[in-house]
């Protein structure tokens, strides 16, 4: 697929390079993942919060939702937003807003994304089934005013709350661990890949917030049975971090127990991180032993927030994101492309015409006269069918992507809000680890000129 750049990143000059686990160096079957939370999060809605049996009937739909996404709880909205954190598209539980409804609610005004009480970001794949479960309980509630729903926003409250005791009480970990091949996606492209950086003196890292149990299993089914150089991913990692705690192992100091790779069994640890397994610990004190500057760090993850936002903010080790959803989205972009020269060249002519009607009327007003009519008539006409044919291509166009929100990284012809985080934060990103096998561990990646406006 390649690798993506928004800052120069000179891969000789990286020490070690950390990698989170989940959907980062172990990949995931999103949809069945997916479809198995939105089925936990039912069943403890049902058992915990007492809601009505008619959500068993609901269906899950992987995609109803995308990452980036942003609910607006209180009036059961889900936005999409761009880079400007404008609404660029929403919708009301399933149904779709206009225009108008948008901007009686919104008013065309920048979203504060930091009131936290009103907004929540869908800001990981772990959190596509919360959000479809969100749009059709909405509609739920809507449609059976007769049933006891809450409001909106303890809806959202109760999703939140059901898909993080999924997380937490091994629920979803447990059903992974019946059938690892249902829901793991093994990639010897991956392990050929960190192998690869091994030989060229790279010190490589895990920093996951799943306990050594889960990460045992994991890296023992989608690492260690495609090793060449390595006979089991322990000898591959130089030091494994569980129960991280991102993000906090990025601005906190938290004890650091050393992990008996044989038993699982923990102990307190005091002075140099060697090489080996911990619980644990801070980004401050690996660094520091390892006795590396924060630009010789490179560190992967999926997660915006949790694994390069912070990252940004207060270490200073240099950042990558992997971006899953890019696998079908460059499919899509190469075949949309005679599409979108017909819109540009639609556009272009268009364009033209509304010209020619600009000029009819200021020379009208500029003689205090009145534009002429059977002049004017014709043009808009030409501008209706225009638009129509554009209108016609741009459905056409949201066929090859998601079909309720369109590019996971555009919201109309700007970026999406996810995208510009992701070149505010991300020095590189990818849509998988294994993309870096097809490039040279020496590889000095250089961003593109970006064309300003006015040039």
């Amino acid at each position: 697929m390649g690798i993506y750049v928004n800052r120069t990143l000179n891969m000789k000059q990286i020490a070690a390079i950390g990698f989170d686990m989940d959907y980062t160096l172990v990949r995931y079957h999103s949809e069945a993942f997916e479809e198995m939370t939105y089925q936990a999060i039912i069943n403890k809605l049902l058992a915990e919060k007492s809601y009505p049996e008619i959500i068993k009937t609901l269906v899950f739909k992987f995609d109803l939702a995308i990452r980036g996404l942003v609910i607006d709880k209180p009036n059961g909205n889900i936005l999409k937003l761009s880079t400007y954190s404008k609404v660029k598209h929403a919708y009301h539980g399933m149904k779709e807003m206009d225009y108008k409804e948008q901007q009686k609610t919104y008013q065309g005004l920048t979203i504060d994304l930091n009131d936290s009480s009103r907004f929540a970001i869908v800001d990981t794949t772990f959190s596509i089934s919360y959000c479809v479960l969100y749009m059709q309980m909405v509609e739920l509630k809507d449609s059976h005013p007769e049933l006891n729903f809450p409001d909106y926003k303890t809806i959202e409250q109760d999703l939140l709350y059901a898909l993080d005791m999924s997380h937490r009480d091994g629920t979803l970990k447990n059903q992974v661990k019946l059938d690892l091949k249902k829901y793991i996606y093994p990639d010897a492209e991956t392990v050929h890949a960190l192998e690869k950086f091994k030989k060229h003196g790279k010190k490589l890292w895990v920093i996951t917030n799943s306990d050594y149990s889960y990460t045992k299993l994991l890296l023992d089914f989608a690492i260690t049975p495609f090793l060449k150089d390595h006979k089991h991913w322990s000898e591959l990692f130089n030091i494994v971090i569980t129960l991280a705690a991102k993000p906090r192992f990025f601005t906190d100091n938290m004890p650091l127990l050393k992990v008996d790779p044989a038993t699982g069994l923990m102990s307190n640890h005091h002075g140099p991180i060697q090489d080996g397994i911990y619980q644990g610990g801070s980004a401050e004190s690996i660094q520091k032993y390892s006795g590396l500057s924060g630009e010789q760090i490179l560190y992967l993850g999926d997660h915006i927030y949790g694994d390069v936002l912070t990252i940004k903010k207060t270490c200073n080790w240099r950042t990558a994101l992997v971006i899953e959803e890019l696998i079908h989205e460059r499919k899509a972009l190469a075949l949309v492309g005679p599409i979108n020269e017909e819109i540009s060249s639609l556009m272009d002519t268009k364009l033209v015409i509304e010209k020619e009607i600009d000029e009819l009327f200021d020379v009208a007003i500029e003689n205090d006269q009145k534009p002429d009519k059977t002049k004017l008539q014709p043009l808009f006409d030409k501008i209706e069918s225009y638009d129509k044919l554009i209108a016609k291509n741009i459905r056409t166009h949201t066929t090859y992507f998601n079909p309720l929100w369109g590019e996971v990284m555009r919201a109309g012809l700007e970026p999406s809000r996810l995208a510009g985080q992701i070149e505010k934060y991300a020095c590189i990103y990818m849509a998988k680890i294994s993309d870096f096998d097809e490039v040279s561990p020496r590889s000095y990646f250089r961003p593109k000129r970006k064309e300003l406006p006015h040039e």
